[in-house]
């Protein structure tokens, strides 16, 4: 028997979780800096840099970027800061991970900690924490008809599978002259820069995928003087990636990262110190893909011939539902009684995390928090940047129409734009758009066939008219099936109607 078949892409998911891996090191306070008094804040940025596979073990390399701001040992000076990095490594075994496999994976600092053990050493503990997904690409060939459709019987069944179109990685580089406004004084020293993806959207032509975004750029640094300023900026970019299989229906899930910048205090026009030249390298990460319906031969055979058929198992995901929702969390943030008063934001991190994610009579239950970072600049001489920490929960309720016990809902949250402003009463008054994006995952084992092998039956196997009596669990299609003749010949043999339902007991005639 010849089978039609149709190729579809999946990716075989062999390992998927997070795991955390434990940074410890010290830090030596370069020549060219004066000596630590007091540490003001710490913090870290952590990106992957390179993935490997090999049989059995997967390994996955990154880089934590640390920014140190303290006040110095030395009359006069007031902020200095120190940026250094630290690498790390986090192997994954898995006996289903082979050489071919891939790895998607983000990695986020956790923590933070630190002690001061002289006025040149500083101790880092950081954690970073490291999502991953490791696949196996694989090709199915789906039998969907066959090339002798009239001599053969065919029971079909509709699947929906999500087929597996792109995964690939990109680094964008953005480059600007980033001027500081009118008002503010010239930069001394660059202290600090921070930067983060938002805004992001993205469009899929055939064979390309457009995506765009906001680079928002935090630029810290102090001035002639020694005082405090700060400066933001918006960055859009806009890259156009190949992906040859990408249509129309190619569905994106992108995830950016800061891998690295580089940036350097020019002059302007006048001789001043008020050009900052910045460069950017993004990290892109793409996983494509398109819901595809199927109508699949599930079983099959060539009446008054014997049939064998070959089949292979395997894994399918079918999304059971997709699910969106987008939300607006506002936030009045107090700096607390023991903390200096606030004179000015300097920016805001905010990160979502899901805590919990259940399905509830046709809802999906999504709670989770935002952790919100904010630094900011005080008065104090003492203290004159500080910082806050606070956790913003939320819970949510999707509407979902899937209903099975074994649905599985995954859920990915992102800060899709983060701004802030200080009131009357000196307060913070955060605003996020969280987006929340689910796919309700059913996962399937199926047997797939492969092959259909059909032979002549022996004339001694030949029976005529067979009186059988229908057993519990028997159907028009088993019954005929293994007899090995139409179903159309037991329907009109026995005055049935198609589709129609055996009893127990009930007395069929087989025409053979």
């Amino acid at each position: 028997m010849e089978l039609i078949k149709e190729s579809i892409g999946i990716n075989e998911t062999v390992h998927k979780g997070s795991t955390q891996t434990m940074i410890e090191g010290d830090i030596i306070v370069p020549d060219t800096k004066p000596d630590i008094l007091k540490v003001l804040q710490v913090d870290g940025i952590a990106c992957i840099t390179k993935k490997t596979a090999e049989n059995g073990r997967a390994t996955v390399y990154g880089r934590i970027d640390l920014k140190i701001l303290y006040i110095p040992d030395k009359e006069g000076e007031k902020i200095k800061s120190i940026l250094t990095s630290f690498d790390f490594s986090q192997p994954l075994e898995n006996q289903g991970i082979t050489s071919d496999s891939l790895i998607a994976a983000i990695a986020s600092a956790e923590r933070v900690e630190f002690s001061l053990i002289n006025s040149r050493k500083l101790r880092i503990k950081a954690i970073v924490a490291v999502g991953y997904e490791i696949f196996n690409p694989k090709i199915l060939e789906v039998a969907v008809d066959s090339a002798d459709e009239e001599d053969v019987e065919l029971k079909r069944e509709n699947i929906k599978i999500q087929n597996s179109v792109d995964f690939c990685e990109h680094e964008i580089n953005v480059h600007e002259s980033l001027e500081v406004p009118g008002g503010q004084t010239s930069i001394g020293e660059l202290l600090k820069v921070d930067a983060k993806i938002a805004d992001t959207e993205y469009k899929v032509v055939t064979g390309k995928i457009v995506i765009k975004g906001v680079i928002c750029v935090c630029m810290l640094y102090s001035d002639e003087s020694g005082d405090i300023e700060f400066t933001e900026e918006e960055i859009p970019f806009t890259e156009v990636i190949d992906s040859e299989n990408a249509g129309d229906e190619t569905i994106c899930d992108i995830d950016y990262t800061i891998k690295d910048m580089n940036c350097r205090v020019t002059e302007d026009s006048d001789g001043d110190n008020r050009i900052v030249d910045a460069e950017f390298f993004v990290g892109v990460q793409i996983r494509a893909s398109e819901s595809m319906e199927l109508e699949m031969i599930d079983d099959c055979y060539a009446p008054y011939r014997k049939t064998e058929l070959m089949r292979e198992n395997v894994v399918i995901e079918e999304i059971a539902a997709k699910l969106s929702s987008q939300n607006t969390i506002r936030e009045v943030i107090d700096a607390g009684v023991n903390a200096p008063a606030v004179s000015g934001v300097y920016n805001a991190i905010t990160r979502p995390c899901i805590t919990k994610a259940e399905l509830q009579r046709n809802k999906l239950l999504c709670e989770g928090k935002i952790e919100a970072y904010i630094l900011y600049l005080s008065q104090s001489a003492e203290n004159p940047i500080y910082s806050i920490k606070k956790e913003i929960p939320f819970s949510y309720m999707l509407d979902c129409e899937a209903e099975d016990d074994n649905l599985i809902p995954e859920i990915k949250a992102e800060i899709k734009h983060t701004s802030y402003n200080l009131n009357a009463a000196g307060e913070i008054e955060l605003r996020c758009i969280l987006s929340l994006n689910a796919n309700v995952i059913r996962r399937r084992n199926m047997n797939i066939i492969s092959e259909a092998l059909t032979e002549e039956i022996d004339n001694n196997e030949k029976r005529g008219i067979v009186i059988y009596f229908v057993q519990k669990g028997d159907s028009l299609w088993s019954v005929a099936k293994n007899y090995s003749v139409p179903i159309g010949s037991i329907v009109d043999f026995n005055n049935l109607k198609e589709n129609e339902k055996l009893r127990q007991g009930e007395r069929l005639f087989i025409p053979n």
